[in-house]
């Protein structure tokens, strides 16, 4: 009898570990890639220009292919120094390691980081989520505002390479009220460190730019860039606040103001200009050179004392903020990209 009792014991105590195991989730945890170093630069480069969800040409797929790899190996030399002025490359790789293993640690279940544009990264991502079988599976993006371009690129890639896996998606967190207040305490962090007081300072807030023709598609980028931007500013009102979009690359109509037009014009009677790059999570290319190196000095230029707040990934909230987010509303990803092709947004 003891033994019978044992043994169904023993069993339901690995049904019970079972069932744990199905209803927990693993979390994919995708980021845009950076290059790690120089021979990381031109994959990187090729597979981001090549990526039609990207670059959006009505080229034919290998015209499309063979004309921005052309382009990204002329590229290479051009933003290579840019790079080597970094101190570190792009960190952008690291931090996003290093954010899924202590989210890993934190929910005690598998967090799997994923570098969009670094190809060498792919096949073990692939695999990792392969032997995930048991596990229902979140994505969570490290982009606060939802674009095809970004996101949905993301999702695609998935639904191409894993077909017979599903994984649900949590699109954007850009006006979710804990996104909005670790970006005010972030802000108010930074400004404390220097002894500047908020009625002294005009805020640029910076996201990544957008062509025009995409918003048109029906994208919901530039509305969702307005309302996370309104929610944060509405805390802020002791400082003038604008929005502006930077990083333009190509021919078209770009989302504007740019964050360089602004630079150039802006007239305030504040002090201080600080830029706030709330679109990007981790610092990379676009904050570490191209904010301090093209934009800062515009405006020390014209008097302003102009300073840039680094990337949320720096706010000792993050993790906490990040891990709360991601138990929001999912979306399926197929629902994802029906959405594009009802907007007609697809290529």
């Amino acid at each position: 009898m003891r033994l019978i009792v044992l043994m169904q014991c023993f069993t339901t105590l690995i049904f019970t570990k079972e069932l744990l195991i199905m209803t927990t989730p693993a979390y994919v945890l995708a980021n845009f890639g950076g290059p790690r170093h120089a021979e990381d630069l031109q994959d990187f480069l090729i597979s981001l220009l090549t990526d039609r969800d990207v670059t959006g040409t009505f080229l034919p797929k290998f015209l499309h292919k063979h004309l921005f790899t052309f382009i990204a190996k002329k590229r290479v030399s051009k933003v290579l120094s840019q790079y080597q002025a970094l101190k570190n490359w792009s960190p952008i790789y690291s931090e996003t390691e290093n954010l899924a293993k202590r989210l890993s640690d934190h929910f005690q279940t598998p967090v799997i980081p994923f570098h969009r544009y670094l190809p060498s990264t792919h096949q073990k991502t692939l695999d990792t989520i392969r032997s995930l079988n048991t596990h229902p599976i979140i994505g969570i993006p490290l982009f606060p505002h939802f674009t095809y371009s970004v996101t949905g690129s993301i999702v695609r890639f998935f639904i191409k390479e894993l077909p017979t896996t599903s994984i649900s998606w949590i699109p954007q967190f850009g006006s979710d009220p804990k996104f909005v207040s670790i970006v005010i305490s972030h802000i108010q962090d930074f400004l404390q460190k220097l002894e500047i007081v908020e009625k002294e300072c005009c805020f640029l807030f910076s996201v990544h730019g957008l062509p025009l023709r995409y918003i048109s598609r029906g994208d919901p980028y530039n509305k969702q860039c307005l309302e996370s931007f309104s929610a944060i500013t509405t805390h802020l009102k002791e400082a003038e606040s604008f929005l502006c979009f930077q990083s333009k690359f190509g021919p078209g109509k770009w989302l504007s103001p740019s964050t360089a037009e602004l630079c150039r014009n802006v007239r305030t009677k504040k002090p201080y200009i600080v830029v706030v790059p709330f679109g990007f999570i981790s610092d990379h290319l676009e904050t570490l050179y191209e904010i301090e190196q093209d934009y800062l000095p515009i405006l020390r230029s014209r008097g302003y004392q102009a300073l840039r707040i680094p990337a949320i990934y720096n706010s000792p909230l993050w993790i906490s903020t990040l891990a709360s987010i991601m138990q929001n509303d999912k979306v399926d990803a197929q629902k994802l990209i029906k959405i594009g092709k009802k907007q007609n947004y697809e290529f």
